[in-house]
């Protein structure tokens, strides 16, 4: 049975070292979590077709500069219309965790001074370990769809987003 897409949460991190990290678009299916790793070359990649049909379609040069870097914020919507097979084939770092194989996932938000912006730190638990990643703000959209596929495997801390 080919999964469904369900969402996509854009520009969720996994921290390295030195204050660095992976950037995913993580995709929820019915059946899993697919992490789909964002790559410099996916970025330029995009900035280029953007460039490319803009200068076919007669914009002017403000115009393709301003849809050049909006292209780096729109890649996720294209997992929306790709089969989970070809998510995973797209990249060797691309990975899948399986609905059924995670335990507990825990969200809990972070609140930033003036010279960090709030975050979100998400945890999760599943039979191949523990896992942390983070989001830049908030959003209710990925509460909601961690919620449709968790249940109550779901741990939201209290006073996030007003739930709880």
């Amino acid at each position: 049975m080919e999964e469904k897409i369900l969402g996509v949460v854009p520009n969720f991190k996994k921290s390295k070292s030195w204050g660095r990290w992976d950037t995913y678009s993580l995709v929820v299916t019915d059946q899993s979590f697919i992490f789909a790793m964002m790559t410099s070359q996916m970025v330029k990649d995009a900035a280029a077709e953007a460039q490319k049909s803009g200068k076919e379609s007669g914009k002017g040069f403000f115009a393709r500069w301003g849809d050049q870097i909006k292209s780096g914020f729109t890649l996720y919507k294209k997992y929306y219309n790709m089969p989970a097979e070809a998510i995973l084939d797209e990249n060797k770092d691309n990975f899948q965790l399986l609905i059924a194989n995670i335990s507990r996932v825990t969200i809990r938000k972070k609140t930033g001074d003036e010279n960090q912006s709030d975050t979100t730190e998400i945890k999760i638990e599943a039979v191949s370990g523990k896992q942390e990643y983070f989001i830049d703000g908030s959003s209710k959209e990925m509460i909601g769809l961690f919620e449709a596929v968790l249940g109550d495997r779901l741990d939201v801390k209290k006073g996030i987003f007003g739930l709880g």
